[in-house]
């Protein structure tokens, strides 16, 4: 994808010479899988969009265990560890498998953020839209039980089941890879064709 469509699909409505000006400050980047973006207690220095590829967030549990916080798989999605552009990452972005994301300097996102002002709603709607992908997986776990947690997943990452090594599927959904293996075993005997 040329980033001058990439631009004018993330940006609905955005004027040329916004678009221009975006594509000239961005670059595309492959990030080989195991490739950390963005490492923990480091202040990123640039805001990244996936065009290609999965990427997770990780913590570092009380128990030194890596916790998937988050997955993204969709072009366009921003890859950002924290709301703030200013703070320390609180979480590690890392390719999944090889990842091509667009890369834009904070210094320039900024720049442009003060000379087009319609890129606030943009800023604004990638924020809320990830605040709400979190509390819906913050409701699942407390809610849902195993399976249903699973058959979510299957529905919001079609095809990354297949993609990711299945103990990051497991630690996102708050369940051992054993119980993954179960619900996997359990859904295929359910809908052999499926």
């Amino acid at each position: 994808m040329e980033l001058d469509q990439f631009y004018q699909k993330l940006l609905p409505g955005a004027g040329k010479d916004l678009i221009e000006e975006a594509v000239a400050v961005s670059r595309v980047r492959v990030f080989p899988a195991g490739t950390p973006l963005v490492t923990r207690g480091s202040t990123p220095t640039c805001l990244h969009f996936l065009l290609h590829g999965v990427i997770r967030g990780y913590v570092i549990d009380a128990d030194g265990r890596e916790v998937t916080d988050c997955l993204a798989c969709r072009c366009g999605e921003p890859l950002m560890a924290d709301n703030d552009f200013h703070q320390q990452a609180s979480v590690t972005m890392e390719a999944l498998e090889d990842a091509t994301v667009v890369e834009v300097p904070l210094e320039q996102v900024e720049r442009m953020l003060a000379k087009y002002p319609e890129l606030w709603e943009v800023y604004e709607q990638l924020v809320m839209w990830s605040a709400d992908l979190h509390r819906q997986l913050k409701m699942l776990l407390y809610q849902y039980s195993a399976a249903q947690r699973y058959r979510w997943f299957l529905d919001n990452y079609p095809g990354v089941i297949d993609r990711i090594p299945h103990r990051y599927v497991a630690s996102y959904l708050n369940m051992t890879p054993v119980t993954l293996s179960k619900m996997r075993h359990q859904l295929r005997q359910q809908d052999p064709e499926g």
